[in-house]
């Protein structure tokens, strides 16, 4: 069997894997995707006498959600780890006693973390303060960003939460938590928040049977008639699957903010009952009331990497064309400040195209030899403990909780993870056997992308094993 094994990686064209390691080519002959499918990379870090195993390395690939490699060490480069964002209320009118004559002003200045909890603890201190009433509208500002798209979506879910689009107006992740219960026969769905002028119709059925990829055999649409919004569910709901949430996004952002002010303002003891308005230019008399101030990037960057948060990465982006740049705000100028950004530090960027901050595009190319030289430039920053401390632990947490938990390498890999339909892809930093640190790296486009884990998997073993001459 051993010989017929080896007869068999011979027939693997040598011009392929020429300078592959033998146990390798085994790996890759197991697995059978095409040669030309995929790149993978390992490098030791530690022991420079290692030579790296290399394929396809400058051949351009979509590496979905690594981008966000990129977009975390840019911006902890250029905005530094204890950058934060600041939210501020502010009016334009005269407060008289409680009561403001003229209009309430949030200003969002892109922080994807601001929390509805966020929003009520600001409130609440702003009340305290005394004012109480608000006699004009609600004015948000959307300057920060300026004119941001309404129409970009990656796919035709636009409801779903990886989906919503950057916004210097930011509530919750902009979505909506709805939770399915069910009670004997019947299937609830409630929403959270509750809001007014916000409607639920439930056509779903119940059905028996195992709960798998449960949320595929759920339709979903909104209908808005005059000022009221209405979710209809459709499909099916099996009995096993208990309780289950689903994050979506059905109201327009300025909308949902509205509704959750509005909420929130009046349950807490105050009154308004003004409109909603934006605008993209900044009030000259506008007059301060309160701030919120996020989280430090580099606590941020951990949610975003564990859990591969678009909306995080999208703004963080954005941020960093705002703070540091002449450009115009918009994703169609990231390409051109990343490949600036890559040539002043001396790093290859022919060919590569950065359309978003979270890789959510099918336009997006990078080679993994790029990857590799960005990942040894973090490894020897003095920002490399903030970058590394956000990528998801083997078998641990974030999206590799429930993966590689019986590997050799667990708790030993901090790797990034990146899918979508024909992409799959991961990277990051391996301590193997020796306490060598490795650079791994791996990147496939194929139909069947979605099923070369354990490929990856048997890959990053090999590396951690470190027996190779």
């Amino acid at each position: 069997m051993y010989i017929f094994r080896i007869l068999i990686i011979c027939l693997i064209p040598f011009s392929v894997f020429a300078d592959i390691p033998v146990e390798y080519k085994k790996i890759i002959e197991k697995y059978k995707f095409s040669s030309n499918s995929f790149t993978f990379v390992v490098k030791n870090l530690t022991n420079k006498s290692e030579p790296s195993v290399k394929h396809n390395e400058k051949k351009l690939f979509n590496s979905a959600s690594l981008a966000k490699i990129i977009s975390t060490f840019i911006a902890i480069d250029t905005l530094g780890p204890e950058f934060k964002w600041k939210s501020e209320f502010l009016h334009n009118g005269e407060i008289v006693g409680d009561t403001l004559n003229g209009d309430f002003i949030f200003k969002g200045r892109g922080d994807a973390t601001f929390s509805i909890s966020n929003l009520e603890e600001s409130i609440r201190k702003i009340q305290r303060n005394g004012l109480k009433k608000i006699k004009g509208d609600l004015i948000l500002d959307l300057s920060y960003f300026g004119m941001t798209s309404k129409e970009k979506v990656f796919d035709n879910d636009p409801m779903r939460a990886y989906n919503v689009l950057p916004h210097p107006v930011v509530i919750q992740s902009n979505t909506m938590n709805f939770i399915f219960s069910i009670d004997k026969n019947n299937l609830n769905i409630e929403s959270n928040p509750e809001l007014h002028n916000f409607d639920i119709k439930n056509n779903v059925k119940i059905t028996k049977g195992r709960c798998i990829d449960w949320k595929s055999k759920l339709n979903y649409r909104a209908k808005k008639k005059d000022s009221k919004t209405t979710i209809i569910f459709d499909g099916n709901y099996s009995r096993n699957c208990g309780v289950k949430e689903f994050d979506l996004s059905v109201l327009d952002n300025n909308e949902y903010f509205y509704q959750i002010f509005k909420k929130i303002w009046n349950s807490n003891g105050g009154e308004f009952d003004g409109h909603l308005d934006v605008t993209y230019m900044q009030g000259i008399n506008w007059q301060f009331l309160y701030r919120h101030t996020s989280k430090p990037l580099s606590v941020i960057v951990r949610d975003m990497n564990k859990y591969s948060l678009n909306l995080m990465a999208r703004n963080t982006m954005l941020t960093v064309l705002a703070e540091n740049t002449d450009l115009l705000v918009l994703e169609s100028s990231l390409n051109d400040y990343v490949h600036q950004w890559l040539e002043k530090n001396n790093l290859l960027h022919k060919g590569l195209f950065f359309e978003n901050g979270a890789g959510l595009s099918r336009k997006s190319f990078l080679t993994s030899e790029q990857l590799l030289l960005l990942m040894q430039k973090i490894y020897y920053d003095p920002f490399m403990p903030e970058v590394l401390a956000s990528f998801p632990i083997s078998g641990i947490d974030g999206t590799l909780k429930r993966r590689m938990k019986y590997s050799s390498f667990k708790i030993f890999a901090h790797l990034k993870t990146g899918s979508m339909k024909n992409v799959n892809a991961i990277a990051g930093f391996l301590l193997d056997k020796n306490r060598d640190m490795k650079i791994f790296i791996f990147i496939i486009n194929d139909k069947n992308a979605k099923d070369s884990q354990r490929f990856q998997e048997a890959l990053i073993a090999e590396a951690f094993k470190s027996n190779l001459n």
